[in-house]
């Protein structure tokens, strides 16, 4: 099953961005997200064989553990690979007290005794909003990330990381939440 650790944003700053998406112009070549779809990334682990997922729930309870709860913001729009050449739209996520890193360098050395390949980037918070279905180079989210407004400034407590299971149906991906690791141990 494929799968991915994330963080949920509260439902004020999911509100907050399901508005700015339900508000924006539509185009048949992008693919904007739910509400439901919201969320922060923090790793993806792709396709989990069975067997590893006992170990998979422990080495994302145990990280969670040794991170303290914290509090992120909703930033700035952004656009990957870059805004010359867009292919998602993602609004940024200021984390001051670095948490989501914290909980990636907790989880990395277990993950990567369970075959996944630790993360080499810096991680970057960010909630995807929309992605092109034409490729990068999308002229309409090119024009989206320059007309879409501000979001309004919104934290989000972050109590506990998610496990997710994520699953492609004709509608769409839908995420299903398979494990709540509290922070701090709580």
């Amino acid at each position: 099953m494929r799968c991915f650790v994330a963080i949920e944003l509260d439902l004020g700053a999911r509100e907050a961005l399901a508005s700015l998406v339900r508000n924006a112009p539509r185009s048949r070549d992008v693919r904007w997200c739910s509400p439901e779809q919201l969320h922060v990334t923090l790793k993806f682990l792709g396709d989990v064989d069975d067997a590893l997922l006992p170990g998979v729930c422990d080495a994302v309870v145990n990280a969670a553990a040794r991170v303290e709860p914290f509090t992120v913001a909703l930033g700035e729009i952004g656009a990957f690979p870059n805004a010359r050449s867009p292919r998602v739209l993602w609004c940024g996520l200021s984390d001051p007290s670095g948490g989501c890193a914290a909980w990636l360098r907790a989880a990395d050395p277990a993950m990567e005794a369970l075959g996944f390949e630790p993360e080499r980037r810096a991680l970057h918070p960010h909630i995807t909003l929309a992605r092109s279905r034409a490729g990068p180079g999308n002229a309409f989210l090119a024009r989206m990330l320059a007309e879409l407004p501000f979001p309004p400034a919104r934290e989000t407590s972050v109590e506990a990381v998610v496990l997710f299971q994520s699953t492609l149906d004709p509608r769409g991906v839908r995420y299903t939440p398979m494990l709540r690791a509290p922070l701090g141990g709580t």
